[in-house]
């Protein structure tokens, strides 16, 4: 386009609109090589009209396309010149470009920055309703939790965003939470399995398949280039690690010729690297050796180094495993030294950030200016904003109690009342699995009154918290009353929920009952059953209290079947 169309404001600002429409129909095709090219010339047409939002959109269009190149430092950089623009704005945009600067720095070890931004999206997209933006939020605090080495808590937060994005029906964010539920539980299998948690390990690693088979498909019904590669590239290394050699090499070299295609190099590196690390798996060490060579020498992009640690430990290994001490301990070195250097060029990066932020304040000092005038105004409402939140807090409160158990602070009657319906139809809908069990204490009547009510108080406290730590923060527990519990397994094959069942069974037996008040001991009885077709929620309940009293026949203390 000539300089001499972008010196007449309204056609700049027509060129701008135009250019960010071709931009993201390139981001919706996979074409991001040439989505770069137009994003850039979106920003210099933006720039000469003096739009303010045209240039966030821009901005935010090239940091898109730059992040799923694998350009990480420059799509940090471009989220925050577009960040910077949105601020006095607001708007889901807002919500959406702090997203990505999220992610962004995650992908360059910021991980404490990262965390922050996600929050403050989280922080913004409530305050506004902005449901899908909540969704987008919820989803990138999982990812950082998971980057920061809790695997458990990102699954937590990964699985709220899942639910809130199912119940709005954001196909795309489904798409989004799946795969990252993959990628996190994977890093809850390394971790368990690190620990000597075989049971824990292997639990990760089936909720991994499981997420994973169904990103997987979402993505390509999708039409997502970028998500198909990325899904089956995760999907690959799981079925790696499930000791399915012959699919995850299918899965890995079919990920590597798309990304390869579209240019998503990071994409490409890691699928690498994940072939070399099944070849490990497979003791085929010498061709795994070969593979990973290849990978090091591909690997020239700073923005890459995490990927550079993995080849360099899965070197030491499989050169190790083939009797070839002397490279194996050069790899070796070369990883201790690039984890020291790690560090340094995380300060390098956030030092440079730093510089471009520090730039960006000072070009947008006009916008500060109305924004702190602004701000002078809401100030003067301060009193009422204060009232509403106490108010706001309150009506919390009150909804708080209505569905949720005072004694165990587990969902209520009500609460099951209210989920259950929507959690059988949502599973009907979309043919997911749900599991249901009713559980009862056994001979708790006689806890109380050999002990005393207030030891079976505690003894109701003491059981719930097991349930807690041993199911999934996505699964409904809930008291109903007396002695009698109820466990919604949502997306839970019913053999998988036959195992979580037995694992609360153990559990509870096994908890130190006669620590803390001689001669008490406490099992629990649990009924199990999946729901089938035509299912009422009734049903559902009256087949798994029936599964109940069978255990309870046979001797309770175990898990009885409908």
């Amino acid at each position: 386009m000539p300089d001499s169309a972008l010196l007449a404001s309204p056609a700049a600002s027509t060129a701008a609109a135009e250019l960010i429409a071709q931009s993201a129909a390139a981001h919706a095709a996979g074409q991001h090589v040439e989505g770069v090219s137009l994003a850039e010339q979106a920003v210099s047409a933006a720039a000469a009209a003096d739009d303010p939002a045209l240039s966030a959109r821009a901005y935010t269009q090239l940091a898109a396309h730059r992040w799923r190149l694998g350009q990480f430092e420059h799509a940090a950089r471009a989220s925050r010149e577009a960040a910077a623009r949105w601020e006095p704005l607001g708007g889901r945009e807002e919500c959406d470009t702090l997203c990505l600067l999220a992610i962004s720095y995650s992908e360059l070890g910021l991980h404490e920055e990262a965390l922050k931004t996600a929050t403050a999206a989280f922080d913004k997209a409530r305050a506004q309703a902005f449901e899908l933006q909540i969704a987008q939020a919820l989803n990138r605090i999982g990812v950082c939790f998971d980057r920061l080495g809790d695997p458990p808590q990102g699954e937590k937060f990964l699985l709220q965003s899942l639910g809130h994005a199912r119940e709005l029906g954001a196909q795309g964010e489904v798409m989004g939470a799946l795969n990252n539920l993959m990628a996190t539980t994977i890093s809850a299998f390394y971790h368990y399995r690190q620990r000597g948690e075989s049971e824990l390990a292997h639990g990760a690693l089936q909720r991994s398949r499981h997420y994973g088979r169904q990103a997987v498909s979402l993505a390509r019904r999708h039409g997502d280039s970028y998500r198909v590669a990325v899904t089956e590239g995760n999907l690959g290394e799981v079925l790696g690690l499930a000791g399915e050699y012959e699919e995850s090499h299918r899965v890995l070299q079919q990920t590597v010729q798309q990304a390869q295609r579209r240019g998503y190099r990071a994409v490409e590196l890691r699928a690498h690297h994940n072939i070399g690390e099944i070849l490990i798996l497979q003791g085929r060490h010498d061709e795994a050796v070969v593979v990973l060579q290849r990978t090091l020498e591909d690997l020239v992009d700073s923005d890459h180094e995490t990927t550079r640690l993995r080849v360099h430990s899965a070197l030491y290994r499989a050169l190790k495993a083939a009797d070839r001490f002397e490279p194996a301990l050069r790899h070796c070195e070369a990883y201790h030294a690039l984890e020291l250097q790690r560090a340094a060029l995380q300060s390098h990066a956030q030092a440079r950030l730093m510089v471009n932020r520090i730039d960006v304040e000072n070009a947008l000092m006009d916008g500060e200016r109305a924004r702190l005038e602004a701000e002078l105004q809401r100030l003067r409402s301060v009193t009422l904003e204060n009232e509403k939140r106490q108010l706001e807090a309150r009506t919390a409160e009150l909804q708080r109690d209505t569905l949720e158990d005072q004694l165990t602070r587990l969902a209520n009657r009500r609460r099951v009342d209210e989920d259950l319906p929507r959690l059988c139809a949502r599973a009907q809908e979309s043919g997911q699995p749900l599991s249901l069990a009713v559980v009862d204490l056994d001979h708790f009547k006689s806890v109380n009154d050999r002990f005393g009510h207030s030891v079976g108080d505690n003894v109701l406290r003491a059981v719930a918290q097991v349930f807690r730590v041993k199911t999934r923060p996505g699964d409904l527990i809930a008291r109903m009353g007396g002695e009698e519990f109820l466990f919604v397994f949502v997306d839970t094959p019913h053999g998988v929920a036959q195992e979580v069942c037995e694992r609360l069974r153990a559990a509870v037996e096994a908890h130190p009952w006669a620590e803390a008040t001689a001669g008490l001991r406490v099992t629990i009885s649990l009924g199990l059953c999946g729901a089938r077709a035509g299912d009422t929620p009734r049903l559902l309940i009256d087949r798994a209290d029936a599964a109940l009293y069978e255990a309870k026949r046979r001797g309770r203390n175990q898990v009885a079947l409908g």
